[in-house]
């Protein structure tokens, strides 16, 4: 045989090698790959399953999870399980009567809660610790810390963040303001309500007041009543003056009402009697003029209150003007439509009954002194129980 047929024969051999080495090679390397996944398979069949759920997951809400991703019944009864802390624990699930073990394993992802709210403070107090800041944090590992990281410094606020995290590296961050600001604000009073007294009587003037300064709290106070003068009837005004630490300064008024006695009343309507006439039309021109036209009726006392309050309807306007008819010795009464919606005087004049009305209104001025067909045509349909006045013919 020659030397080259030998060389190639050789090459034959030795390709034949190398084709049957690689086969023997790639099917050991499949055996190998098949066993891992074998061993895998068979591993991930004989390990329990885990199962991750959130801390604080209703017990409920955890037998939903199981049976929605295993498949599988529960055989045992997890809420004798203590799944109120980060922990793995087992269970088994059923199905067609072949058991199978499960890790439930609790874990904690939830950042704390954390709730805070912004201070004010005085220029001249000092900033104010973490914890005023922080009105409640929570979290279901209880082992919370927090801590507050100053993020901007002004004139006239700070501004702070707040972190609170959880010993599982939950974090939570809010942040607040301090506003600092300067006391430029007197005290604020209470208790200054209108006060109404006898003649003569003794107030207690600080009786139920009291000043209240924002940052100081309850401060000293005093007040002036020298121009108040209680043997006489009348309104007057007490000043009281409060002045906190840093000189801010606050005055209010309290009106004081000194009231009348009878005696006062009939020295009033004879002092403004002895300025009119005796004639009737003087004394009720003088109510109709003076006196404006309100819708007050004056209380308990409407005369007192026409004369020195110079307003009042209808009923204060003929009160005003009987008082002067008397006092002048003139006969006269007080009269009213039935639904006593206006009153206004009988008078006797030169021996016979006339209306005379010191209403300031045009309607009332239309006839000076009326008989009771006159008083009728000015009444605007409304009439008065003839039986109880006499008649003005």
């Amino acid at each position: 045989m020659s030397k080259r047929n030998s060389k190639e024969n050789s090459k034959k051999e030795s390709k034949k090698h190398s084709k049957r080495f690689c086969f023997v090679f790639i099917f050991v390397v499949v055996l190998i790959i098949l066993g891992v996944i074998t061993a895998i398979f068979i591993k991930n069949n004989n390990e329990p399953r885990i199962i991750e759920i959130e801390l604080g997951t209703s017990i409920d809400k955890i037998e939903e999870i199981i049976k929605e991703e295993t498949k599988m019944d529960l055989v045992n009864d997890i809420s004798e399980l203590d799944l109120s802390s980060v922990g793995t624990y087992q269970t088994l699930v059923t199905k067609k009567n072949k058991n199978k073990t499960i890790n439930i394993k609790i874990v904690d992802t939830t950042a704390p809660e954390l709730v805070v709210q912004d201070l004010e403070i005085y220029n001249d107090e000092e900033i104010p610790e973490m914890e005023k800041f922080i009105v409640s944090v929570s979290d279901l590992s209880a082992d919370v810390k927090t801590n507050i990281i100053t993020t901007k410094e002004e004139k006239e606020y700070n501004e702070y963040t707040i972190e609170a995290t959880d010993q599982y590296g939950n974090k939570t961050a809010k942040t607040v303001k301090l506003t600092i600001k300067e006391d430029v604000t007197g005290p604020v009073f209470s208790g200054l309500s209108n006060l109404s007294v006898k003649k003569g009587a003794n107030i207690d003037y600080k009786k139920g007041v009291s000043a209240v300064d924002e940052k100081e709290g309850s401060v000293e106070f005093t007040y002036d009543n020298s121009n108040v003068d209680l043997t006489k009837s009348g309104i007057y005004y007490v000043t009281y003056s409060a002045v906190d630490s840093k000189g801010n300064k606050t005055q209010s008024k309290r009106k004081i009402t000194v009231d009348h006695s009878e005696e006062d009343v009939k020295a009033l309507v004879s002092q403004i009697a002895s300025t009119l006439s005796s004639d009737p039309e003087d004394l009720r021109d003088y109510c109709r003029t003076k006196i404006k036209y309100s819708l007050n009726s004056g209380g308990d006392d409407p005369l007192w209150y026409g004369l020195t309050n110079k307003q009042g309807n209808c009923y204060v306007h003929a009160m005003c003007f009987q008082a002067l008819l008397n006092e002048k010795g003139i006969e006269n009464q007080l009269i009213w439509v039935t639904n006593k919606t206006h009153y206004w005087n009988l008078v006797k004049i030169n021996g016979v009954w006339r209306h005379m009305d010191s209403t300031p209104d045009r309607n009332h001025r239309k006839i000076s002194i009326m008989t009771d067909k006159q008083r009728l045509s000015t009444l605007s349909g409304r009439k008065w129980d003839t039986s109880l006045w006499p008649a003005a013919e």
